[in-house]
């Protein structure tokens, strides 16, 4: 007799095969799409993150020439406030010296590579602190221009009254008819004024063999070198700029160099300024420009040179160097 007992195993066994079979090639499907579910997610975290770092970068370098061009009007709200100075107290020096350092204080963070969004939220609040600083200086202009004006008023008390309200009336509006026109145009001037950054005084040793050596030696020097660019200002126009730069002695002189083209110029204020020479540098309102220009075949005393820069009728920059 044939026996059965050993075919009923043997099945079960094949069936078992296949399941486990079936089993892996589910768990390594759901593995595989994982993995491209996985390999997609990344790429796109990677494109999104790209994509906001670059827009963050342009945003931070457009805050910065946002904050640069509230410096530039800044300034120049300050300097038109300078100019209405007839007579200073120590209220009025202090505060000018304090508003100068502020000033610097917001330009050296402003030129700064890499800057960073809280550098600019500081830069911001310099500004905003800057322009209270100026309201004050000017409500001192104002206070000391009262004060004047009551002394003015007891030496005229003489004067028919009729004739004199009138007169002060007919002055008042001519004068804030004159403001309000010279205000909208020293806003337009300014934001085409040029600044500056990267501003540097080299004194110069020239050996026997043309090689240069900095030194700060008085007896030594051969030459004074002065570099700084003229950063971009799309409301500027791109062609030739000329500047005008003023060297101040030890003693208080203005420097005069062999070949320099001197003279003299009137700022916006009105204030009447001599400079040493005048450099003509082609401009380009996109990227900005670098320059550089020497001073040679002087004798330089001992002590510190101060040099100022002008254009389009402002200071644009200033800066010192002391020889020993």
């Amino acid at each position: 007799m044939t026996e059965y007992k050993n075919l009923e195993p043997s099945t079960n066994s094949k069936h078992n095969k296949e399941f486990s079979k079936n089993i892996i090639i589910a768990v390594l499907s759901v593995c595989l799409l994982l993995a491209v579910c996985y390999i997609v997610y990344t790429e796109e975290a990677y494109s999104k993150n790209s994509t906001e770092m670059q827009g963050n970068i342009n945003d931070l370098e457009r805050s910065r020439e946002i904050l640069k061009q509230e410096l530039r009007i800044v300034r120049a709200d300050f300097d038109d406030a300078k100019s209405k100075v007839t007579k200073k107290d120590v209220t009025l020096d202090n505060q000018d010296k304090l508003i100068l350092n502020k000033q610097k204080e917001i330009q050296s963070i402003l030129i700064k590579e890499g800057i960073t969004s809280d550098e600019l939220q500081r830069a911001k609040r310099l500004i905003v602190s800057l322009q209270s600083d100026i309201n004050y200086y000017k409500e001192e202009i104002t206070r000391l221009k009262n004060e004047n004006k009551i002394l003015t008023t007891k030496n005229t008390e003489l004067t028919t009254e009729n004739s004199s309200l009138s007169d002060q009336k007919k002055a008042v509006e001519s004068n804030l008819n004159q403001e309000k026109k010279s205000k909208q145009d020293l806003l337009e001037e300014t934001n085409s004024t040029l600044s500056i950054s990267n501003y540097m005084i080299k004194g110069l040793l020239v050996r026997s063999n043309g090689r240069e050596v900095e030194t700060d030696r008085a007896r030594r020097i051969d030459k004074v070198r002065v570099t700084f660019d003229l950063d971009k200002n799309l409301n500027a126009v791109s062609n030739r700029k000329e500047l005008f730069v003023t060297i101040y002695k030890p003693n208080g002189d203005i420097g005069k160099f062999k070949g320099a083209n001197s003279g003299e110029i009137t700022l916006r204020s009105g204030v009447k300024v001599n400079y040493s020479d005048r450099v003509s540098v082609n401009y380009n309102n996109m990227s900005g420009s670098r320059v550089s220009f020497d001073w040679v075949d002087y004798e330089f005393p001992k002590g510190e040179y101060k040099i100022d820069i002008y254009q389009n009728g402002y200071k644009v920059g200033q800066n010192v160097i002391t020889l020993k």
